[in-house]
């Protein structure tokens, strides 16, 4: 499949280098392309991940959990060298996740990402979303996290 990557650093070229990764990478297991997105010094600081093949890494470790993934960009912003995108990602965990046994279940959940690029390239990337909510909807137990008290 040939994908036509917008060249240059507008917003709107960063922002569709960023929207590849979750919805080619990510979604449609596409893992060449992370050259084309993601520096040779590109880090990821949460996961310690290095490089287009630290990002192959974590997206096959991903979707070895939830093979039937699918991440859909729903907003993006960017503002100089950043690029932010709230993403719908949907997905059945089928494989171990963060050391957790399948579940068989399937979970819907929002992820924020935000990508600092330098020139075409992604050389920094974090990502948040909300684990207790996905734990509860996998059917996992929450560690670590008290109960809400009800006056």
């Amino acid at each position: 499949m040939h994908i036509a990557i917008q060249p240059g650093t507008s917003s709107s070229a960063r922002k569709q280098r960023v929207a590849l990764l979750f919805e080619q990478v990510i979604t449609n297991g596409e893992l060449a392309l992370a050259d084309e997105i993601f520096a040779d010094d590109f880090h990821w600081p949460q996961f310690d991940l290095y490089g287009p093949e630290g990002v192959r890494t974590w997206v096959k470790a991903f979707r070895a959990a939830f093979p039937d993934v699918t991440d859909m960009v729903q907003e993006q912003i960017a503002e100089g060298d950043l690029v932010m995108s709230r993403v719908k990602v949907i997905g059945t965990q089928l494989g171990p996740f963060r050391g957790l046994p399948p579940s068989g279940r399937r979970a819907e959940f929002e992820a924020i990402g935000i990508d600092r690029f330098r020139g075409e390239k992604v050389i920094e990337r974090t990502a948040h979303f909300d684990i207790v909510d996905l734990m509860r909807q996998l059917g996992h137990p929450i560690l670590d996290v008290p109960p809400i008290a009800t006056p």
